[in-house]
């Protein structure tokens, strides 16, 4: 598509009405969501609009495989279970693929034995009073400050000593109850990224009702596994094609590993959000849950994360020699080398760093295409959430860098669609990043992508 071409299509998407007809994008309308509450995830889309999305692209058929390569905790997954298709997810981060899994398990889920699970926790906790706990804080694990007071770390101690004895099923859903709510009590908190309470102007946390949170959380998802299966029995009643008779696979390993577990021309729609370029808090944001759910125990299991996350990390590609870019795209090698120019005498801080980071980013959004134009049938569409980011003072449209280079790697692009204006700085704070805010600001945008059918012979 001609550049003229292409720019008339994003101005005639962008008066659209917000949200391009998918609905509610924004992840934290989850927070309202059976099942999609169960844990917070700082980027992404809401369970509305992954259904949306599936609905108008999958024809309505049973057969169709939904594929998700950056599942995070599952939204896609378990729309896709919801409308009785299959799914496949790929997730590199231990925490969300355990999300992921318990969520689409609650099926199998026992819920006696859940609801005898919570009710002896909270006897529990009422008579450990006097109690010494078994279970140690993870050894290597680091914070700026404490980040337990004393007497909110023997609650969670002794909590994880209960958890400890539960039979597995009930003991993952019990982790991924505290996992979602171990920062609420802690002395950080998220704003959107990680950061000590005293940071953003609040108060240390001397002590909590750990069990009284830990109980709400196991509350909701006890409600969200009943309703859950009372809908499958109805549709089974019914001889519908629903929830419990869906496959599910969700691989633990990034997606540019898929030829090895993923066939050729095996999937009819693809819906996801890779994570976006101000993505270097993506681990960082999950580090108390990696460890004090035992996930990871040292910075090394950490390192696999980073090397491996999308886009990679700047702090991984920032001392590097130039790094050439993939892509033969000349506005976007225009671009890299305009924010490679700026601020040389500051080292690994200044541009050369920030321009391998975008280049990195471009790149890997390149090997994501080609994997799509692989893994896709002829025909098949492919939905993908991104947003623009701010470096250097320069604005990079990643909705229309993607579409070039969907273009290159031999897709189609269907449609663009901004979702919404977002919240949150930009990958770097400073004075050239706040003086584009004048003229740019970030959103997130929907791209609709189709892999051309085969012509005929």
């Amino acid at each position: 598509m001609n550049a003229d071409k292409r720019l008339g299509k994003l101005k005639a998407t962008d008066a659209a009405p917000p949200g391009g007809g998918y609905g509610e994008a924004a992840a934290a309308h989850n927070k309202s969501l059976s099942i999609h509450r169960w844990a917070n995830w700082i980027a992404g889309f809401s369970g509305e609009f992954a259904r949306n999305a599936i609905l108008r692209y999958s024809q309505n058929d049973k057969g169709a495989v939904v594929l998700d390569p950056f599942v995070g905790v599952g939204t896609t997954l378990i729309e896709a279970n919801r409308l009785g298709l299959d799914s496949i997810g790929f997730e590199i981060n231990p925490f969300a693929a355990l999300v992921c899994r318990v969520k689409l398990g609650v099926a199998d889920v026992c819920l006696r034995q859940l609801r005898d699970g919570v009710q002896g926790y909270g006897n529990f906790m009422d008579d450990a009073s006097s109690m010494e706990p078994q279970s140690l804080p993870p050894a290597e694990f680091r914070s700026r400050i404490p980040f337990f007071s004393p007497a909110v770390e023997r609650k969670v101690l002794l909590t994880l000593d209960y958890i400890n004895d539960l039979p597995t099923q009930i003991k993952d859903i019990f982790r991924v109850a505290f996992a979602s709510v171990m920062v609420d009590f802690s002395n950080y908190s998220y704003e959107p990224s990680l950061a000590t309470r005293p940071s953003a102007g609040k108060s240390l946390i001397a002590d909590a009702e750990v069990a009284r949170i830990m109980a709400a959380k196991l509350g909701d998802m006890v409600e969200d596994i009943a309703e859950f299966q009372q809908e499958a029995a109805l549709r089974q009643a019914q001889d519908i094609r629903g929830n419990d008779s869906t496959d599910w696979r969700i691989h633990e390993r990034s997606f540019f590993d898929a030829e090895s577990c993923l066939d050729a021309a095996s999937v009819d729609l693809v819906v996801t959000s890779p994570p976006y370029m101000n993505n270097y808090h993506y681990v960082r944001n999950s580090r108390p849950q990696l460890f004090w759910s035992g996930l990871v125990h040292s910075p090394s299991d950490l390192k696999p994360l980073e090397a491996g996350n999308f886009g990679k990390f700047w702090q991984t590609v920032r001392g590097d020699a130039p790094i050439p870019l993939t892509p033969q795209l000349p506005q976007l090698e225009q671009e890299i080398a305009e924010i490679r120019g700026i601020n040389n005498d500051r080292g690994i801080y200044g541009g050369n760093g920030w321009a391998n980071y975008v280049t990195s980013y471009m790149n890997d959004l390149d090997k994501f295409c080609g994997l799509l134009n692989q893994v896709l049938k002829p025909g098949g569409t492919a939905v993908v959430v991104v947003g623009n980011s701010i470096v250097q003072g320069h604005e990079i449209k990643v909705e229309e860098r993607l579409c070039d280079i969907a273009e290159l790697r031999g897709l189609s692009v269907l449609s663009v669609a901004k979702l919404r204006e977002r919240v949150g700085s930009s990958i770097i704070n400073s004075g050239a990043r706040l003086r584009s805010r004048e003229n740019s600001g970030l959103y997130d945008a929907a791209v609709a992508l189709c892999r051309c059918r085969l012509p005929l012979q």
